[in-house]
């Protein structure tokens, strides 16, 4: 939403900068996403009075004007039709830049020559100015509201100043520039600007039949009156200037009118052309297959349901969201119906979302307006039209009224402190509260309030909690530890759980990759794997996940196909999630399934670059066995049960007793070539479900290898140091240095030659360094790197190599 600092400045007395408003609206959580303020770039331009005019010698079209700036005459090309002696006017003096108008660059005045005259600045309209739309001539100014020479920028209009706003779903009552005032003004920003109440007397009874079916429902309260002999018109100037600002469109004045109602007060209404209305009003419930023309020129095909208001002879509106085209309003409208209505919120959502219809009536209606206003703002449009368009007012018929619930809500300044740590006192909340509508009363230590008509997000004490909170400031919010006031006295995982989150641990040390995939998949790819006992599902989300998956092989191999088709083809991936056998609760089982593909990434100077291999595989079942306390003496691996999918002669069971927990082996050629992959697989799977019920039954104990929570540093260095010394004679060295923290020292590089002095060779460490715990700083490791240096250095007379 935006609107414009001179709109806000009708609601609100305030006299902060742009920037303190700006950042307090942020702060109240009404999010500015933009300020729009042409004037910080128009410092340099001047406020100028043309003295003499002649026409241009060489040019019928331009003008040659003597310009006074207050302090120097000068002569300025101009081509506008308005210019002329005495015009007060904008000049744009040689060396500042014209602002982009979005149609153009920005470009910088310089003196110029045109048509062997030269001109020395410009004087410009309000367009070239990035101030409103294009005009046919230069601005005009009044001399009684401007001083000559002074910026322009002195002179701001401020409804060319506006402000984007974002405006979170419960806040509805902020989609009008008052309820933004009234914010501000609860804020401590200004001061409300209070409005004398609109009392329209009617010269006639508004004869017409009002029948609203849904009164006790979906139409709480619908109102409207007879206005006749109106003359439509264009909207004054200063509406045109403040909705072209604010994006909003111009259609006439009586429509306009409840365009700017929508936007100053959140108050949408309706205008219909009485003369093309037959009969009398209804508000009824749309019958499935009705069609509407709206005023955007769609036909809408109509569900059942939905709110609309008809004559006798069809739908003339679609309530809350769009008005009818047969009964628009043109510029040879005399009478007029002008209608204002409460909507239950629910329904108009429902309206437009069915009919994919956006506009701002119903933007305000879904998010719930202020029900109070259904007579006041219709007293407010007509009194509008009144004056911009005359006519006489009839009678305001009404059917149905707003009851106010009047729900208390019990609050203690101790709830304030317990929920956000603000420790102010009831005095301070009484009057935050009151500034923003609500009603206040003092019950002992207690506050009772009664949230106002056009706050309906405000139910419980939490919200007031919220609404003290934004007030306050939540910058000035002290931050605390929070306090532990439970102990938990009994493990809060179980022995699974415990299981897997080691498993996840050691699995992601070794360089796999965890995953989380649907329990769905494809029904061709599950055919694959399991063609005997697809279980497909009736009514899938996609075509991609119509099935239930039996194995956890499908998302993996398609996760290694993706990462192939963009070039990374060393990765490993593994998963821990539920597998399908039957529909029944009971019949799923958890597994673990890995896979590899690709080659083993080491820098490593002495082993050539290797394929991933049974034996990585292996090894990684292996470590996951051992956290499930199977012993490699128990495990047995042969050839028996195999899975479709992986190759029969590469592959082997994995059997403890008589129970096969899982398999490994590489995937199978048929397999790998119906999911377009050019590299071989290893795998391997275990039925966790199975493998806990078999496992001993005591209590975990840390397994030979647990990896570290602590986050892994890694520093390289190049010494160069003779060449009889043994690089195992560095490596053990550097072990010693810190036992606890240096984890690992590994040679991978050995270079003698060029640029290596004769009798030398340089030798390249990675050193690992892990605590067991806490995170290492960085000046931690820098000491450790600084000793690595200096005892090298020290023992073997080395150089570190640039």
């Amino acid at each position: 939403m935006k609107f414009t600092l001179k709109w806000l400045r009708e609601h609100l007395d305030f006299s902060c900068s742009i920037e303190d408003l700006t950042e307090n609206l942020t702060g109240l959580g009404i999010e500015v996403e933009r300020v729009n303020n042409p004037y910080q770039l128009l410092k340099g331009f001047k406020v100028c009075q043309i003295k003499k005019t002649m026409k241009h010698p060489n040019a019928d079209k331009l003008k040659i004007c003597e310009v006074y700036d207050g302090n120097n005459y000068m002569e300025v090309v101009c081509g506008a039709n308005n210019a002329r002696e005495n015009l007060v006017t904008v000049l744009a003096p040689v060396g500042v830049t014209l602002p982009s108008t979005g149609k153009n660059e920005t470009t910088k005045i310089k003196e110029s020559n045109i048509r062997d005259v030269k001109s020395y600045g410009m004087l410009c309209s309000s367009n070239e100015l990035g101030l409103g739309p294009e005009s046919d001539g230069i601005i005009e100014l009044n001399l009684n509201e401007v001083s000559i020479g002074k910026s322009f920028a002195d002179f701001e209009d401020e409804d060319n100043i506006d402000i984007e706003i974002s405006i979170t779903p419960n806040r509805s009552d902020c989609a009008g520039v008052l309820g933004i005032a009234r914010d501000l003004k609860a804020k401590g920003i200004g001061y409300l600007k209070k409005k004398k109440k609109v009392e329209i007397k009617s010269s006639f009874l508004t004869d017409i039949t009002l029948e609203n079916k849904l009164e006790r429902s979906d139409c709480p309260q619908f109102a409207m009156r007879l206005i006749k002999g109106v003359k439509n018109t264009s909207s004054p100037r200063f509406l045109q200037k403040r909705f072209n600002t604010c994006g909003i469109k111009v259609i006439s004045a009586l429509v306009d009118v409840t365009n700017y109602l929508t936007f100053d007060i959140c108050r949408p209404l309706h205008v219909f052309d009485f003369d093309k209305i037959s009969g009398g009003i209804t508000i009824r419930h749309s019958i499935k297959g009705e069609k509407f023309d709206g005023l955007d020129g769609t036909n809408y095909e109509l569900e059942d349901g939905m709110i609309v208001i008809c004559d006798e002879i069809g739908i003339i509106s679609l309530a809350g969201i769009i008005g009818g085209l047969r009964t628009a309003c043109d510029l040879d409208t005399k009478n007029i119906l002008l209608e204002s209505a409460y909507f239950l919120p629910e329904k108009i959502a429902y309206t437009g979302r069915k009919l994919l219809i956006d506009s701002d009536a119903r933007y305000r209606f879904e998010r719930g307006i202020d029900p109070e206003s259904t007579i006041s703002g219709l007293e407010i449009a007509t009194q509008m039209i009144l004056n911009l368009c005359g006519g006489e007012p009839g009678s305001i018929i009404s059917k149905g009224e707003y009851k106010k619930s009047n729900k208390k809500i019990f609050f203690n300044r101790s709830d304030l402190y317990r929920i956000v740590g603000i420790d102010v006192d009831n005095e301070y909340i009484k009057l935050k509260l009151e500034a923003l509508g609500f009603e206040v009363k003092k019950e002992a230590d207690n506050l009772v309030v009664i949230s106002p008509s056009w706050r309906n997000d405000i139910e419980i004490k939490e919200d007031l909690v919220e609404e003290i909170a934004r007030i306050y400031g939540y910058e000035k919010i002290p931050t605390n530890p929070i306090k532990e006031t439970i102990k938990i006295k009994r493990n809060v995982t179980n022995r699974s759980q415990k299981k897997k989150r080691i498993i996840r641990r050691k699995l992601v040390s070794n360089g796999l990759s965890e995953l989380v995939t649907w329990s769905f998949v494809d029904t061709k790819y599950e055919k694959l794997f399991n063609p005997e006992n697809t279980i497909e599902i009736n009514n899938p989300i996609s075509s991609e996940l119509s099935s239930l998956r039996s194995n956890l092989a499908t998302n993996l191999i398609l996760a290694l196909k993706k990462n192939h088709k963009r070039n990374y083809l060393n990765r490993g991936f593994f998963e821990i999630g539920p597998v399908f056998y039957g529909t029944k609760p009971y019949e799923q089982k958890e597994c673990i399934f890995a896979a590899r593909s690709g080659e083993v990434s080491s820098k490593d100077w002495f082993d050539p670059a290797r394929k991933f291999d049974l034996f990585d595989i292996k090894s990684d079942l292996f470590d996951v066995l051992e956290i499930l306390n199977f012993s490699s003496n128990s495990i047995k691996i042969n050839q028996e049960s195999l899975p479709l999918f992986l190759h029969p002669k590469k592959s082997a069971s994995i059997n403890i007793g008589k129970n096969i927990l899982g398999y490994l082996g590489y995937m199978h050629p048929q397999i790998l070539k119906m999911f377009d992959l050019k590299q071989d697989i290893i795998c391997f799977n275990i039925c966790l479900s199975d493998a806990l019920e078999l496992s001993k039954k005591e209590k975990i104990s840390k397994p030979a290898y647990y990896p570290s929570q602590f986050q892994t540093s890694k520093r390289d260095y190049s010494f160069i140091i003779d060449r009889e010394i043994f690089s195992i004679e560095i490596v053990n060295l550097i072990k010693s240095l810190d036992k606890k923290l240096i984890k690992n020292v590994r040679v991978f590089d050995q270079f003698e030659g060029k640029d290596i002095e004769n009798g030398k060779k340089a030798l390249a460490i990675e050193v690992t360094i892990q605590s067991e715990e806490k995170t290492l700083t960085e000046n931690e490791l820098e000491n450790i790197s600084e000793l690595v240096i200096k005892k090298i250095k020290q023992s073997y007379n080395a150089e570190l190599r640039n």
